[in-house]
């Protein structure tokens, strides 16, 4: 039996999992995982140890191996990795910085003032001004720790750094690099400020006759361009196609759409735009809340698991779930979030039932951004934290009006590298390989949509701009000129001071 072996390395854990070759099904089992967990300052700071990364991988790829059947053969490695991090390397290719994460947001005072000077940038780099791109907190390490930046000869994706540390590879993919802030997709470069510190775009296979940390037989396997973990997820559940929209629910939440090949697509307002190579792209948004916000409510509040499905809206709250900030559209990294409405008769299930709706509003946000771009594509539900939960299902395709086909695929992104890798063999395109089974279609209750619906205007930005920026510590306007409400131009069930940072 002929297998790919995938790894996928993500924020909390790195898995290894031999898939079939021909089919991309998971081969029982053949399966490895470590878990590690990012070390955070009070100051925003969130980092990974780039060397224990590195050991993991490799770790769990022998493992994983080793619980193959016998009668399997490997033809080559998939790697999928977390997006929009970066780690500092001195001459000798060893690191030198820890690997800055993407919800690293110590760079926040050096994006606002990068997007007065530079406001056209997103639509070169396909990545709208956040501290979730690497532009920015390269920026804030030249200037908050020059001495140590000094000591950088490069900087490197934590694929790229884990690839070179385990099969010599000296080059970047493109899908790593789209996904950066620091790449002009519009001429496939890296922008000239930093063009002299990133290595080169290489979207080739390495391999190596031995490694240091890795098996002979494993080093000597080809090891594929990596792929960003968004852009695998969409390729491991089968939305390959401008028919079929992803709608993700791990710890964070996204929708993505990938249009034809071809011609770069113009960067719609509020979303970004990733590469997978030099002719496919996807399209989408990222919600920094999504499964963390229901963990949030399990650890601190003390939730029930299965909370009692309630009517919808029916608890007289008013969540605005941003505990972590938030990405699309919004991107806004000083928001709060904020419960409102709270009583001597709420219960756990209510609040529960309002932090999933609230989600849900944000969902529907996304949605409407990207509706232009993908108007009648199907809605494939993925993700743990999604497939976890039938309620959330059904609020989710009652909040969006449409119905969502929920994919029997736990683990997408894995899959993707695994099919991302079938293709470079030669053994089908992405878009041929085999669908996974959907195990439901979730339909919306059409008066439940209705209730929905009305209630969305409270939840919602103004619009028609989705972009609510923070310039020089003033907050700007919105649509009905409320300077004090959380989001401006909203004020929750007429209170208008709600979640303001004062």
């Amino acid at each position: 039996m002929n297998a790919i072996l995938a790894i996928d390395l993500g924020t909390s854990s790195t898995r290894a999992r031999l898939y079939e070759a021909q089919t991309g099904k998971p081969i029982e089992g053949a399966v490895s995982q470590r878990s590690h967990t990012p070390q955070t300052t009070p100051d925003g700071g969130s980092t990974l140890n780039a060397d224990s990364l590195v050991h993991e991988v490799a770790a769990c790829a022998a493992e994983a191996h080793e619980k193959a059947p016998k009668d399997c053969w490997i033809l080559g490695v998939g790697l999928s990795c977390f997006w929009h991090s970066i780690v500092g390397v001195d001459a000798d290719r060893n690191a030198v910085t820890p690997v800055l994460l993407w919800n690293d947001r110590r760079s926040a005072g050096h994006v606002a003032r990068l997007k007065e000077q530079q406001p056209e940038l997103p639509n070169q780099t396909g990545c709208p001004w956040h501290t979730s791109f690497v532009y920015g907190r390269l920026t804030w390490l030249r200037e908050a720790q020059p001495d140590l930046f000094a000591k950088c000869q490069q900087f490197l994706t934590p694929a790229a750094y884990i690839l070179r540390k385990l099969v010599g590879a000296t080059g970047e993919s493109t899908s790593m690099a789209s996904a950066s802030g620091l790449w002009d997709q519009t001429k496939q470069a890296w922008l000239p400020e930093w063009e002299s510190l990133l290595p080169p775009i290489c979207d080739a296979p390495v391999s190596a006759q031995s490694s240091p940390l890795l098996p002979r037989h494993l080093a000597q396997l080809p090891w594929f361009p990596p792929v960003g973990d968004g852009m695998a997820s969409n390729l491991g559940c089968g939305a390959v196609t401008p028919e079929r929209l992803a709608l993700m629910i791990g710890t964070s939440g996204a929708m993505r759409v990938m249009p034809p090949a071809g011609k770069l697509p113009a960067l719609p307002p509020g979303l970004w735009r990733y590469q997978l190579d030099l002719s496919r792209c996807a399209l989408g948004g990222a919600l920094t809340n999504g499964g963390s916000v229901w963990a949030w409510l399990e650890q601190t509040l003390k939730l029930s698991e299965n909370p009692t499905p309630l009517p919808p809206d029916s608890h007289g709250l008013t969540v605005l779930p941003f505990l972590a900030g938030e990405r699309a559209p919004l991107w806004r990294d000083d928001l709060t979030a904020a419960i409102l409405g709270i009583s001597t008769s709420t219960t756990p299930d209510a609040l529960a039932q309002a932090h999933l709706e609230a989600v849900a509003y944000r969902f529907a946000a996304l949605r409407d951004f990207l509706r232009p771009v993908a108007p009648e594509a199907e809605l494939i539900g993925t993700g743990a934290g999604l497939l976890a939960s039938p309620h959330w299902q059904q609020i989710l395709a009652d909040v969006l009006g449409e119905t969502i086909l929920v994919s029997s695929e736990e683990e997408a992104s894995s899959r993707g590298a695994a099919l991302w890798a079938r293709e470079f063999l030669g053994l089908g395109t992405i878009q041929d390989a085999p669908l996974p089974e959907i195990l439901h279609r979730i339909t919306p209750n059409p008066a439940h949509a209705e209730t929905y619906t009305a209630r969305r205007p409270s939840q919602d930005p103004p619009t028609p701009s989705p972009f609510l920026p923070i310039l020089g510590g003033r907050e700007e306007r919105g649509a009905r000129g409320d300077k004090n409400s959380l989001l401006p131009g909203l004020a929750p069930r007429g209170y208008p001071g709600l979640g303001r940072r004062v």
